[in-house]
């Protein structure tokens, strides 16, 4: 059902943008990834010039991106490899809330589809989608959108289908803990050989879910889905 205009423009007058990111220091053992400054640590080779960006303390995908390259990756990524960790990562969509139709999906994060096999597309709320590559991957993303379930999925599209339901559905968010549009939000990602844990603003929504043949190790990479999202508190403990 699509929301009326006075909603949606009620939503997109609430943004709430700090001139200045708060730059917070998680507890001891955690290494910082992102300076705010410059791109140290970071894989940015000149094809993301006018891509990502750093502006105001903050990473900052552009939406007027130049013409791509083919055969280019145009996702953001560390220069470091990493096995298991804890990931503490700010973000925030700072898109125009708009109404579109969006893959509807089962509790268990598959598409429903028609009679023919076609994925039934029913409109949504959305001011953007990015996500997180755990290892570098797109099966291990851990999801920044606006699908009712909420942020924190993992692997969207590539669900183990071998799988249980029941582990299945531990791939999806127990609970929408997503701020409104343009408000910071916090993750809390770790990862332990091939499960996922997601904390999203103090709210555990994630425990156990697998991710069937994640590498061994691999960079943290940040989505370039064409949609506005920014990062900040970038930080990273190795565990053991």
């Amino acid at each position: 059902m699509k929301l009326p205009l006075h909603l949606i423009l009620l939503l997109s007058a609430s943004f709430c943008f700090a001139a200045e990111p708060t730059h917070e220091k998680p507890d001891t053992g955690f290494t910082s990834l992102f300076d705010g400054k410059t791109w140290a640590g970071w894989d940015h080779p000149p094809h993301l010039e006018g891509v990502w960006e750093i502006a105001d303390g903050v990473i900052r995908l552009r939406t007027d991106e130049p013409k791509r390259v083919s055969g280019k990756d145009y996702n953001l990524s560390t220069t470091q490899k990493y096995k298991d960790f804890t990931l503490m990562i700010d973000w925030r969509l700072t898109g125009k809330p708009t109404v579109k139709p969006h893959q509807w999906l089962t509790d268990d994060g598959q598409f429903h589809l028609d009679a023919n096999g076609k994925v039934i597309m029913k409109d949504n709320l959305t001011w953007g989608d990015s996500g997180v590559f755990l290892r570098g991957v797109r099966a291990a993303q851990v999801n920044i959108w606006c699908q009712p379930c909420g942020s924190g999925e993992v692997g969207t599209k590539f669900k183990d289908l071998t799988a249980t339901k029941e582990e299945r559905m531990k791939t999806m968010p127990s609970v929408r803990a997503d701020k409104g549009p343009g408000e910071w939000n916090r993750f809390i990602i770790t990862l332990r050989g091939d499960r996922v844990d997601v904390t999203l603003n103090d709210t555990p929504v994630i425990h156990g879910a697998r991710v069937k043949d994640i590498p061994a190790e691999g960079p943290i990479t940040l989505q370039n889905h064409k949609d506005a999202v920014e990062y900040r508190n970038v930080f990273i403990k190795e565990l053991k």
